[in-house]
Protein backbone atom coordinates (compact mmCIF):
# COMPACT_ATOMS: atom_id res chain seq x y z
CA UNK A 1 0.00 0.00 0.00
CA UNK A 2 3.03 2.66 0.85
CA UNK A 3 4.36 1.59 -2.40
CA UNK A 4 1.12 2.34 -4.32
CA UNK A 5 0.36 5.92 -2.49
CA UNK A 6 4.13 6.82 -3.45
CA UNK A 7 3.47 6.05 -6.87
CA UNK A 8 0.44 7.74 -7.32
CA UNK A 9 2.18 10.98 -5.74
CA UNK A 10 4.79 10.22 -8.03
CA UNK A 11 2.38 10.57 -10.86
CA UNK A 12 0.30 13.38 -9.55
CA UNK A 13 3.67 15.56 -9.38
CA UNK A 14 4.84 14.30 -12.78
CA UNK A 15 1.26 15.91 -13.76
CA UNK A 16 1.48 18.85 -12.25
CA UNK A 17 4.93 19.48 -13.78
CA UNK A 18 3.35 18.86 -17.28
CA UNK A 19 0.94 21.25 -16.89
CA UNK A 20 3.56 23.83 -15.18
CA UNK A 21 5.71 23.62 -18.37
CA UNK A 22 2.70 24.13 -20.41
CA UNK A 23 1.67 27.13 -18.76
CA UNK A 24 5.07 28.42 -18.59
CA UNK A 25 5.90 27.75 -22.73
CA UNK A 26 2.74 29.07 -23.76
CA UNK A 27 3.66 32.03 -21.51
CA UNK A 28 6.53 32.62 -23.19
CA UNK A 29 5.04 31.84 -26.59
CA UNK A 30 2.73 34.67 -26.07
CA UNK A 31 5.07 37.22 -24.99
CA UNK A 32 8.34 36.54 -26.77
CA UNK A 33 9.32 38.94 -29.37
CA UNK A 34 11.66 39.36 -32.24
CA UNK A 35 14.45 42.13 -31.64
CA UNK A 36 16.20 41.71 -34.91
CA UNK A 37 14.09 43.35 -38.30
CA UNK A 38 16.18 41.65 -40.36
CA UNK A 39 15.48 37.67 -38.88
CA UNK A 40 11.65 38.00 -39.39
CA UNK A 41 9.09 40.67 -41.06
CA UNK A 42 7.32 43.49 -38.70
CA UNK A 43 3.98 41.18 -38.53
CA UNK A 44 5.34 38.36 -36.85
CA UNK A 45 7.00 40.97 -33.70
CA UNK A 46 3.44 42.31 -33.06
CA UNK A 47 1.81 41.35 -30.03
CA UNK A 48 -1.70 40.12 -30.24
CA UNK A 49 -4.59 41.22 -27.97
CA UNK A 50 -5.32 38.61 -25.40
CA UNK A 51 -9.63 38.70 -25.78
CA UNK A 52 -9.84 36.96 -21.72
CA UNK A 53 -7.99 39.63 -20.63
CA UNK A 54 -10.14 42.24 -22.43
CA UNK A 55 -13.23 40.47 -21.16
CA UNK A 56 -12.03 40.93 -17.79
CA UNK A 57 -10.84 44.51 -18.14
CA UNK A 58 -14.06 45.34 -19.31
CA UNK A 59 -16.24 43.98 -17.07
CA UNK A 60 -14.27 45.76 -14.33
CA UNK A 61 -14.48 48.71 -16.29
CA UNK A 62 -18.38 48.21 -16.08
CA UNK A 63 -18.76 47.08 -12.19
CA UNK A 64 -16.75 50.64 -11.33
CA UNK A 65 -18.98 52.86 -13.40
CA UNK A 66 -22.21 51.00 -11.69
CA UNK A 67 -20.79 51.84 -8.40
CA UNK A 68 -20.15 55.74 -9.90
CA UNK A 69 -23.33 56.04 -10.56
CA UNK A 70 -24.30 54.87 -7.07
CA UNK A 71 -22.70 57.75 -5.63
CA UNK A 72 -23.95 60.60 -8.25
CA UNK A 73 -19.97 60.56 -9.22
CA UNK A 74 -19.16 61.84 -12.90
CA UNK A 75 -16.47 60.02 -14.95
CA UNK A 76 -13.53 62.32 -15.23
CA UNK A 77 -12.54 63.30 -18.83
CA UNK A 78 -8.69 62.89 -18.12
CA UNK A 79 -6.68 59.70 -19.02
CA UNK A 80 -5.37 58.20 -15.70
CA UNK A 81 -2.42 55.26 -15.82
CA UNK A 82 -3.48 52.73 -14.42
CA UNK A 83 -1.17 49.09 -13.36
CA UNK A 84 -1.53 46.13 -15.74
CA UNK A 85 -0.36 43.20 -16.92
CA UNK A 86 0.00 44.01 -20.57
CA UNK A 87 2.56 45.22 -21.87
CA UNK A 88 2.64 49.27 -23.23
CA UNK A 89 0.87 48.75 -26.66
CA UNK A 90 -2.09 46.54 -25.13
CA UNK A 91 -2.63 48.91 -22.73
CA UNK A 92 -2.55 51.76 -24.66
CA UNK A 93 -4.99 49.49 -27.67
CA UNK A 94 -7.40 49.34 -24.29
CA UNK A 95 -7.45 52.59 -23.25
CA UNK A 96 -8.11 53.78 -26.94
CA UNK A 97 -10.72 51.05 -27.61
CA UNK A 98 -12.58 51.52 -24.28
CA UNK A 99 -12.79 55.00 -24.36
CA UNK A 100 -14.10 54.93 -28.21
CA UNK A 101 -16.84 52.25 -27.70
CA UNK A 102 -18.07 54.40 -24.86
CA UNK A 103 -18.12 57.54 -26.64
CA UNK A 104 -18.97 56.59 -29.90
CA UNK A 105 -21.42 53.73 -29.46
CA UNK A 106 -23.57 55.36 -26.88
CA UNK A 107 -23.03 53.42 -24.07
CA UNK A 108 -22.35 55.47 -21.20
CA UNK A 109 -22.71 52.97 -18.67
CA UNK A 110 -24.63 53.97 -15.70
CA UNK A 111 -26.73 56.19 -17.25
CA UNK A 112 -29.18 53.77 -19.66
CA UNK A 113 -32.04 53.16 -16.88
CA UNK A 114 -32.77 49.83 -16.10
CA UNK A 115 -30.26 48.20 -18.13
CA UNK A 116 -27.56 45.59 -15.81
CA UNK A 117 -24.00 45.46 -15.53
CA UNK A 118 -24.32 41.97 -17.43
CA UNK A 119 -26.82 43.54 -20.40
CA UNK A 120 -24.02 46.38 -20.63
CA UNK A 121 -21.09 43.89 -20.51
CA UNK A 122 -22.05 41.52 -23.42
CA UNK A 123 -23.23 44.50 -25.27
CA UNK A 124 -20.01 46.39 -25.59
CA UNK A 125 -17.85 42.72 -24.91
CA UNK A 126 -19.66 41.73 -28.39
CA UNK A 127 -18.41 45.07 -30.02
CA UNK A 128 -15.06 44.97 -28.68
CA UNK A 129 -14.87 41.50 -29.35
CA UNK A 130 -15.24 41.89 -33.23
CA UNK A 131 -12.69 44.56 -33.30
CA UNK A 132 -9.41 42.48 -31.72
CA UNK A 133 -10.74 39.78 -33.65
CA UNK A 134 -10.00 41.78 -36.95
CA UNK A 135 -7.03 43.09 -35.61
CA UNK A 136 -5.16 40.21 -34.30
CA UNK A 137 -6.31 38.93 -38.16
CA UNK A 138 -5.19 41.83 -39.84
CA UNK A 139 -1.70 41.25 -37.75
CA UNK A 140 -1.29 37.58 -38.47
CA UNK A 141 -1.88 37.53 -41.68
CA UNK A 142 -0.86 40.66 -43.48
CA UNK A 143 2.27 40.09 -46.00
CA UNK A 144 4.09 42.69 -45.70
CA UNK A 145 5.48 45.11 -42.18
CA UNK A 146 2.67 46.89 -40.33
CA UNK A 147 3.01 49.81 -37.62
CA UNK A 148 0.93 48.97 -35.19
CA UNK A 149 0.53 52.51 -33.88
CA UNK A 150 -0.01 53.67 -37.43
CA UNK A 151 -3.17 51.10 -37.20
CA UNK A 152 -5.20 52.13 -34.60
CA UNK A 153 -4.56 55.45 -35.82
CA UNK A 154 -6.33 54.72 -38.78
CA UNK A 155 -8.96 53.04 -36.91
CA UNK A 156 -9.51 55.91 -34.71
CA UNK A 157 -9.57 58.41 -37.86
CA UNK A 158 -12.24 56.10 -39.52
CA UNK A 159 -14.42 55.96 -36.35
CA UNK A 160 -14.58 59.41 -35.94
CA UNK A 161 -15.06 60.42 -39.27
CA UNK A 162 -18.21 58.56 -39.07
CA UNK A 163 -19.76 61.07 -36.48
CA UNK A 164 -19.67 65.34 -37.21
CA UNK A 165 -17.58 66.92 -38.90
CA UNK A 166 -16.08 68.54 -35.91
CA UNK A 167 -14.75 65.24 -34.17
CA UNK A 168 -11.61 64.15 -35.37
CA UNK A 169 -7.82 62.73 -35.19
CA UNK A 170 -5.20 64.92 -34.24
CA UNK A 171 -1.76 64.04 -35.67
CA UNK A 172 0.99 64.53 -33.66
CA UNK A 173 2.91 67.02 -36.11
CA UNK A 174 0.37 68.97 -36.93
CA UNK A 175 0.38 70.88 -33.86
CA UNK A 176 -0.30 74.69 -35.56
CA UNK A 177 -4.10 74.76 -33.86
CA UNK A 178 -2.92 73.43 -30.19
CA UNK A 179 -0.43 76.50 -30.74
CA UNK A 180 -3.21 78.66 -31.42
CA UNK A 181 -5.42 77.11 -28.73
CA UNK A 182 -2.65 77.32 -25.74
CA UNK A 183 -1.53 80.70 -26.76
CA UNK A 184 2.33 80.32 -25.94
CA UNK A 185 4.82 77.68 -26.55
CA UNK A 186 8.93 77.06 -26.90
CA UNK A 187 9.69 77.70 -30.20
CA UNK A 188 11.18 79.88 -33.13
CA UNK A 189 7.74 81.30 -33.77
CA UNK A 190 6.78 80.05 -37.04
CA UNK A 191 3.67 78.54 -38.77
CA UNK A 192 4.18 75.98 -41.26
CA UNK A 193 1.96 74.50 -44.01
CA UNK A 194 3.08 71.99 -47.59
CA UNK A 195 2.35 73.83 -50.75
CA UNK A 196 1.18 72.18 -53.88
CA UNK A 197 4.64 71.06 -54.70
CA UNK A 198 5.36 69.84 -51.62
CA UNK A 199 7.74 72.63 -50.13
CA UNK A 200 7.51 73.42 -46.21
CA UNK A 201 6.50 76.93 -46.78
CA UNK A 202 6.09 79.64 -44.05
CA UNK A 203 2.59 81.05 -43.13
CA UNK A 204 2.98 82.54 -40.04
CA UNK A 205 5.53 84.77 -38.10
CA UNK A 206 4.48 85.66 -34.55
CA UNK A 207 5.47 88.88 -32.92
CA UNK A 208 8.38 89.40 -31.00
CA UNK A 209 9.53 85.80 -31.58
CA UNK A 210 12.92 84.33 -33.04
CA UNK A 211 11.89 83.52 -36.41
CA UNK A 212 11.07 87.79 -36.70
CA UNK A 213 13.81 88.92 -34.71
CA UNK A 214 16.17 86.94 -36.66
CA UNK A 215 14.26 88.60 -40.57
CA UNK A 216 12.39 85.41 -41.61
CA UNK A 217 9.40 86.44 -43.72
CA UNK A 218 6.21 84.74 -44.73
CA UNK A 219 6.48 82.35 -47.62
CA UNK A 220 10.20 81.75 -47.16
CA UNK A 221 10.55 78.18 -48.12
CA UNK A 222 12.60 75.86 -45.26
CA UNK A 223 15.05 73.61 -47.64
CA UNK A 224 17.29 72.20 -44.62
CA UNK A 225 17.53 71.73 -40.56
CA UNK A 226 20.70 71.60 -39.44
CA UNK A 227 22.05 70.48 -42.81
CA UNK A 228 19.05 67.97 -42.80
CA UNK A 229 17.40 68.23 -46.55
CA UNK A 230 13.77 69.22 -46.32
CA UNK A 231 13.25 68.79 -50.07
CA UNK A 232 9.68 66.86 -50.20
CA UNK A 233 9.16 66.24 -46.23
CA UNK A 234 5.78 66.82 -44.64
CA UNK A 235 5.92 69.95 -42.50
CA UNK A 236 5.22 67.78 -39.27
CA UNK A 237 8.88 66.48 -39.70
CA UNK A 238 10.14 69.85 -39.19
CA UNK A 239 7.77 70.67 -36.18
CA UNK A 240 9.43 67.22 -34.53
CA UNK A 241 12.70 68.00 -35.43
CA UNK A 242 12.08 72.15 -33.68
CA UNK A 243 11.03 70.39 -31.04
CA UNK A 244 14.00 68.30 -30.35
CA UNK A 245 16.43 70.89 -30.85
CA UNK A 246 17.62 74.57 -28.78
CA UNK A 247 19.54 75.79 -31.04
CA UNK A 248 18.93 75.56 -34.79
CA UNK A 249 20.35 76.35 -37.85
CA UNK A 250 17.73 77.13 -41.37
CA UNK A 251 18.49 77.10 -44.71
CA UNK A 252 16.01 79.30 -46.19
CA UNK A 253 14.73 80.09 -50.11
CA UNK A 254 13.40 83.32 -51.06
CA UNK A 255 13.48 84.78 -54.40
CA UNK A 256 15.36 81.54 -55.88
CA UNK A 257 18.19 82.96 -53.45
CA UNK A 258 18.94 80.47 -50.58
CA UNK A 259 19.99 82.28 -47.36
CA UNK A 260 20.77 81.02 -43.47
CA UNK A 261 19.49 81.79 -40.24
CA UNK A 262 21.18 80.60 -36.65
CA UNK A 263 18.59 80.14 -34.13
CA UNK A 264 17.96 79.47 -30.69
CA UNK A 265 14.17 78.63 -29.09
CA UNK A 266 12.38 80.82 -26.60
CA UNK A 267 9.07 81.48 -24.88
CA UNK A 268 6.39 82.72 -27.73
CA UNK A 269 3.80 83.94 -26.80
CA UNK A 270 1.25 84.70 -28.62
CA UNK A 271 -0.90 87.71 -28.94
CA UNK A 272 -4.86 87.14 -29.78
CA UNK A 273 -5.86 90.43 -28.97
CA UNK A 274 -4.99 94.38 -30.43
CA UNK A 275 -7.15 97.23 -29.47
CA UNK A 276 -6.81 101.13 -29.45
CA UNK A 277 -8.69 104.23 -28.79
CA UNK A 278 -10.50 105.76 -31.84
CA UNK A 279 -12.60 109.03 -31.70
CA UNK A 280 -15.57 110.02 -29.87
CA UNK A 281 -13.94 108.01 -27.20
CA UNK A 282 -14.88 104.76 -28.76
CA UNK A 283 -12.92 102.09 -27.96
CA UNK A 284 -11.98 98.89 -30.70
CA UNK A 285 -10.87 95.02 -29.32
CA UNK A 286 -10.45 93.02 -32.41
CA UNK A 287 -10.39 89.50 -31.01
CA UNK A 288 -8.37 86.95 -33.24
CA UNK A 289 -8.96 83.19 -31.59
CA UNK A 290 -9.86 82.12 -27.68
CA UNK A 291 -6.93 81.09 -26.62
CA UNK A 292 -6.02 79.79 -23.02
CA UNK A 293 -4.52 83.12 -22.25
CA UNK A 294 -7.05 85.42 -24.75
CA UNK A 295 -8.82 86.18 -21.44
CA UNK A 296 -5.82 88.05 -19.54
CA UNK A 297 -4.96 89.77 -22.67
CA UNK A 298 -8.33 91.00 -22.77
CA UNK A 299 -8.77 92.17 -19.70
CA UNK A 300 -5.27 93.82 -20.03
CA UNK A 301 -6.63 95.76 -23.07
CA UNK A 302 -10.12 96.51 -21.92
CA UNK A 303 -8.88 98.07 -18.45
CA UNK A 304 -6.56 100.11 -20.62
CA UNK A 305 -9.77 101.97 -22.66
CA UNK A 306 -11.72 102.22 -19.90
CA UNK A 307 -9.04 103.99 -17.74
CA UNK A 308 -8.71 106.05 -21.09
CA UNK A 309 -12.08 107.41 -20.52
CA UNK A 310 -13.61 105.07 -22.65
CA UNK A 311 -17.43 105.77 -23.63
CA UNK A 312 -18.09 102.98 -26.19
CA UNK A 313 -16.70 99.98 -27.42
CA UNK A 314 -16.78 98.02 -30.73
CA UNK A 315 -15.44 94.07 -30.27
CA UNK A 316 -14.44 92.88 -33.59
CA UNK A 317 -14.99 88.70 -33.91
CA UNK A 318 -14.58 88.79 -37.60
CA UNK A 319 -12.43 85.54 -38.92
CA UNK A 320 -12.44 84.47 -35.17
CA UNK A 321 -13.26 80.26 -35.52
CA UNK A 322 -13.80 80.32 -31.93
CA UNK A 323 -11.74 78.45 -28.82
CA UNK A 324 -11.90 77.74 -25.06
CA UNK A 325 -15.06 78.04 -23.31
CA UNK A 326 -13.81 78.50 -20.66
CA UNK A 327 -11.91 81.88 -22.25
CA UNK A 328 -14.89 82.95 -23.13
CA UNK A 329 -16.79 83.03 -19.70
CA UNK A 330 -14.50 84.73 -18.26
CA UNK A 331 -14.26 87.62 -21.11
CA UNK A 332 -18.22 87.48 -20.40
CA UNK A 333 -17.61 87.75 -16.91
CA UNK A 334 -16.15 91.15 -17.24
CA UNK A 335 -19.09 92.72 -18.67
CA UNK A 336 -22.25 90.68 -16.52
CA UNK A 337 -23.18 90.06 -12.89
CA UNK A 338 -23.54 86.53 -11.68
CA UNK A 339 -27.11 87.40 -11.61
CA UNK A 340 -26.58 86.70 -15.43
CA UNK A 341 -27.06 83.16 -17.18
CA UNK A 342 -23.94 84.04 -20.38
CA UNK A 343 -24.47 80.43 -22.29
CA UNK A 344 -26.40 76.56 -21.53
CA UNK A 345 -25.54 73.26 -22.61
CA UNK A 346 -27.07 70.49 -23.00
CA UNK A 347 -26.14 66.30 -23.26
CA UNK A 348 -27.84 63.39 -22.29
CA UNK A 349 -28.06 64.50 -18.84
CA UNK A 350 -30.20 67.44 -19.57
CA UNK A 351 -29.69 71.71 -19.65
CA UNK A 352 -27.21 72.77 -17.34
CA UNK A 353 -26.81 76.65 -17.08
CA UNK A 354 -23.38 78.90 -16.99
CA UNK A 355 -23.72 81.91 -15.24
CA UNK A 356 -21.24 84.91 -15.00
CA UNK A 357 -18.73 85.27 -12.18
CA UNK A 358 -18.44 88.96 -13.02
CA UNK A 359 -19.30 92.08 -10.00
CA UNK A 360 -21.12 94.24 -12.46
CA UNK A 361 -22.61 95.21 -15.77
CA UNK A 362 -20.67 97.80 -17.72
CA UNK A 363 -23.36 100.66 -18.98
CA UNK A 364 -22.00 101.40 -21.99
CA UNK A 365 -22.57 101.06 -25.47
CA UNK A 366 -21.31 97.81 -27.40
CA UNK A 367 -20.74 96.86 -30.79
CA UNK A 368 -20.47 93.57 -32.21
CA UNK A 369 -18.95 92.96 -35.61
CA UNK A 370 -19.09 89.15 -36.97
CA UNK A 371 -19.16 88.12 -40.36
CA UNK A 372 -19.58 84.13 -41.94
CA UNK A 373 -16.44 83.00 -40.39
CA UNK A 374 -17.35 83.84 -37.02
CA UNK A 375 -18.19 80.51 -34.87
CA UNK A 376 -18.29 78.49 -31.59
CA UNK A 377 -17.13 80.51 -28.68
CA UNK A 378 -17.21 83.84 -30.79
CA UNK A 379 -21.31 83.47 -31.39
CA UNK A 380 -21.36 82.59 -27.83
CA UNK A 381 -19.57 85.65 -26.93
CA UNK A 382 -21.81 88.11 -29.16
CA UNK A 383 -25.11 86.14 -28.65
CA UNK A 384 -24.90 86.55 -24.80
CA UNK A 385 -23.90 90.40 -25.20
CA UNK A 386 -26.72 91.21 -27.13
CA UNK A 387 -29.52 89.10 -25.17
CA UNK A 388 -28.06 90.15 -21.56
CA UNK A 389 -26.65 93.63 -22.64
CA UNK A 390 -28.00 94.81 -25.23
CA UNK A 391 -25.13 94.83 -27.42
CA UNK A 392 -25.72 95.51 -30.83
CA UNK A 393 -24.31 93.45 -33.75
CA UNK A 394 -23.31 94.41 -37.09
CA UNK A 395 -21.81 92.85 -40.53
CA UNK A 396 -23.24 89.30 -41.19
CA UNK A 397 -24.86 86.10 -40.26
CA UNK A 398 -22.11 83.88 -38.58
CA UNK A 399 -20.72 80.48 -39.03
CA UNK A 400 -23.57 78.34 -37.08
CA UNK A 401 -21.57 75.68 -34.78
CA UNK A 402 -23.79 75.07 -31.68
CA UNK A 403 -21.66 72.37 -30.63
CA UNK A 404 -18.61 71.51 -28.38
CA UNK A 405 -15.67 68.73 -28.88
CA UNK A 406 -13.30 67.42 -25.84
CA UNK A 407 -10.17 66.97 -26.43
CA UNK A 408 -8.65 63.39 -25.40
CA UNK A 409 -4.56 62.35 -25.15
CA UNK A 410 -3.54 59.40 -25.44
CA UNK A 411 0.30 58.29 -24.80
CA UNK A 412 2.72 57.03 -27.74
CA UNK A 413 -1.34 57.35 -29.89
CA UNK A 414 -1.71 60.97 -29.77
CA UNK A 415 -4.90 63.22 -29.75
CA UNK A 416 -8.58 63.06 -30.70
CA UNK A 417 -11.19 65.85 -30.04
CA UNK A 418 -14.81 64.21 -29.98
CA UNK A 419 -18.40 66.18 -29.86
CA UNK A 420 -19.83 66.12 -26.41
CA UNK A 421 -22.74 68.37 -26.35
CA UNK A 422 -24.73 71.02 -27.73
CA UNK A 423 -24.27 74.88 -26.44
CA UNK A 424 -27.28 77.18 -26.47
CA UNK A 425 -27.80 80.94 -26.10
CA UNK A 426 -28.24 82.63 -22.34
CA UNK A 427 -31.73 82.59 -23.67
CA UNK A 428 -31.78 78.70 -24.76
CA UNK A 429 -31.34 78.98 -28.73
CA UNK A 430 -29.13 76.28 -30.67
CA UNK A 431 -28.15 78.48 -33.26
CA UNK A 432 -26.32 74.92 -34.76
CA UNK A 433 -26.59 75.67 -39.02
CA UNK A 434 -28.46 78.66 -38.75
CA UNK A 435 -25.87 80.94 -36.91
CA UNK A 436 -26.69 84.78 -35.25
CA UNK A 437 -27.96 86.93 -37.61
CA UNK A 438 -26.90 91.02 -37.62
CA UNK A 439 -29.09 93.60 -36.20
CA UNK A 440 -27.41 95.48 -39.23
CA UNK A 441 -26.19 93.52 -41.74
CA UNK A 442 -23.12 95.11 -43.79
CA UNK A 443 -21.55 93.22 -46.89
CA UNK A 444 -17.66 93.86 -46.77
CA UNK A 445 -16.78 96.18 -49.61
CA UNK A 446 -14.81 94.11 -52.11
CA UNK A 447 -11.93 97.04 -52.19
CA UNK A 448 -11.17 95.93 -49.18
CA UNK A 449 -10.05 92.34 -50.13
CA UNK A 450 -7.46 94.07 -52.41
CA UNK A 451 -7.03 97.16 -50.09
CA UNK A 452 -7.48 96.07 -46.65
CA UNK A 453 -7.92 99.65 -45.12
CA UNK A 454 -10.11 100.83 -42.47
CA UNK A 455 -11.42 103.32 -45.35
CA UNK A 456 -12.32 100.60 -47.33
CA UNK A 457 -13.46 98.54 -44.11
CA UNK A 458 -17.00 99.74 -44.25
CA UNK A 459 -18.65 97.24 -41.62
CA UNK A 460 -16.38 99.36 -39.11
CA UNK A 461 -17.06 102.22 -40.37
CA UNK A 462 -20.88 101.41 -39.48
CA UNK A 463 -19.75 100.21 -36.07
CA UNK A 464 -18.59 103.25 -35.53
CA UNK A 465 -21.31 105.50 -37.32
CA UNK A 466 -23.87 103.83 -35.07
CA UNK A 467 -22.47 104.46 -31.73
CA UNK A 468 -21.70 108.12 -33.13
CA UNK A 469 -25.73 108.47 -33.68
CA UNK A 470 -25.11 108.46 -37.25
CA UNK A 471 -26.88 105.27 -38.04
Amino acid sequence: MANKEIEKKEEVKKVSKKKSDTKTSKKTTTTKKVTSKESAPKKRTTKKVDLEQVDNKIKEDLVKEHVKESINEQPKEEVKQEKTKFGIFEYVLLLVIISLVFSLIGYFIGLKGNKSIDDDYVTVNKELREFIEEYNYILENYYGDIDESELINSAIKGMLSAIDEYSGFIDNGSNNNSISLKGEYDGLGIGVLNDDRGNIVIVTIYKDSPAEKAGIEVGDIVSKINGEDMTNQDNSVLVEKVAELDDINLTIIRDDEELEFNLKKEHVVLQSVGYEMLENNIGYIQVGIFAENTDEQFEEALTSLENQNMQSLIIDLRGNSGGHLTTVKNMLSLFLNDTHVIYQTEDENGIEKVYSTGNEDKDYEIVVLQDLSSASASEVMASALREQLDAYIVGTTSFGKGTVQTLRVVDGIGEYKVTTMKWLTSNGVWIDSNGIAPDLEVQLNEEYYSNPTRENDNQFQAAVDYLKGEN
